[in-house]
């Protein structure tokens, strides 16, 4: 399994290698440009030619994993018996035990997590809702059954971007990465191998959800796409209408969760700007603005005007958004600062 040219290195030699990697191995796993197809080419050569000596597979491209789900199971068995345990998961397996060995199960458990502990559940989870998206495609129960198989099958390409920096660091599973950097899922079969396109569009939010208000978060070129809103599945209609969001569309959605993605996806400070709200309140710390919703909290805002002018000389004016209940503008400043409107009495205001 190891490189011979690789020199001998120690377990934090190793996970200072794959760490130094990890921003590289990152954006593989985010990759949203074309599949390199000569480069997944020859990766599926030297990988079958270690796995499966004398196998010379058709490849087949796809342009997503629904569509290449789909072809597997039409396939039946034209393809011939499914070959991941041999290409994929055997050199999985022999690493971790290699590198469990060389370094002893506490020393490898510490660096697994070091060089992986980031990315591994990131990437686990976008399989995840790419593999439940994708059965939710099925027209029927036994479809649903046989793309489920299907994906069982299913190499993942760049997605196996977690664990890959750490065997590449050791000199391990070098065909597998250029797998990765190559293309999207994939599934070795004796007589073929069925490559996907990496998807068009994928999209995160600051904690690493699958997030979009303006179209899908997760798009394929042949139309697949989830539409996701801070990690929370939409179906498609609704993320349709959360990337045309208005005011009007926001009154009159009824369901009060899906009114609040609309509204923070139109922003609460604009909303107010264009409904034609106006201020029910005002002192000397700023003004408090209140739209109520049927069947939802209302939205209440402060707005105040920064003490310090900016370089032109202008002030800049901001809109907090605090707590439905608040009556005063100084409250609920006060409640930005963790206070009470009796404890709020501040000297200057910036």
């Amino acid at each position: 399994m190891m490189n011979p040219a690789m020199p001998e290195l120690t377990a934090d030699g190793v996970a200072a290698v794959a760490a130094a990697a990890a921003e590289v191995w990152r954006a593989v796993a985010l990759a949203t440009d074309a599949a390199d197809r000569e480069s997944a080419r020859e990766a599926v050569r030297a990988l079958y030619a270690e796995a499966l000596p004398g196998a010379e597979p058709e490849i087949i491209w796809c342009r997503s994993p629904l569509e290449a789900a789909r072809l597997v199971v039409a396939a039946g068995g034209r393809f011939g018996a499914p070959v991941r345990d041999r290409v994929r998961d055997q050199a999985w397996s022999a690493g971790r035990a290699e590198l469990a060995e060389r370094f002893g199960p506490r020393e490898f458990g510490r660096v697994w997590q070091a060089a992986c502990g980031e990315l591994a559940p990131l990437l686990s989870g976008l399989i995840t809702r790419i593999a439940a998206g994708v059965e939710a495609q099925a027209v029927d129960d036994a479809e649903r059954v046989a793309l489920r198989i299907a994906l069982t099958h299913a190499v993942h390409g760049q997605f196996d971007a977690a664990w890959l920096p750490l065997y590449e660091a050791a000199g391990m599973a070098c065909g597998l990465g250029r797998m990765a950097r190559s293309a999207g899922w994939w599934w070795p079969f004796e007589k073929a191998v069925v490559i996907t396109e990496r998807p068009l569009a994928l999209r995160l939010d600051d904690q690493g959800r699958l997030h979009s208000g303006d179209g899908p978060a997760l798009a394929y070129p042949d139309g697949f796409a989830l539409h996701y809103w801070r990690g929370t599945v939409l179906d498609p209609e609704f993320g349709a209408r959360l990337a045309a969001v208005t005011p009007e569309l926001i009154r009159a959605e009824e369901n009060a969760e899906q009114r609040r993605m609309m509204v923070e996806r139109y922003t609460p400070e604009r909303f107010l700007k264009e409904s034609g709200a106006e201020p029910v309140q005002e002192d000397e710390t700023g003004k408090l603005w209140r739209i109520d919703l049927p069947g939802d909290e209302s939205i209440v805002m402060v707005e105040v005007v920064n003490s310090s002018p900016e370089p032109d000389g202008t002030f800049n004016v901001y809109f907090l958004r605090v707590p439905p209940h608040t009556r005063t503008a100084k409250e609920g400043v006060a409640w930005t600062f963790g206070l009470t409107e009796d404890q709020y009495r501040p000297m200057t205001q910036t």
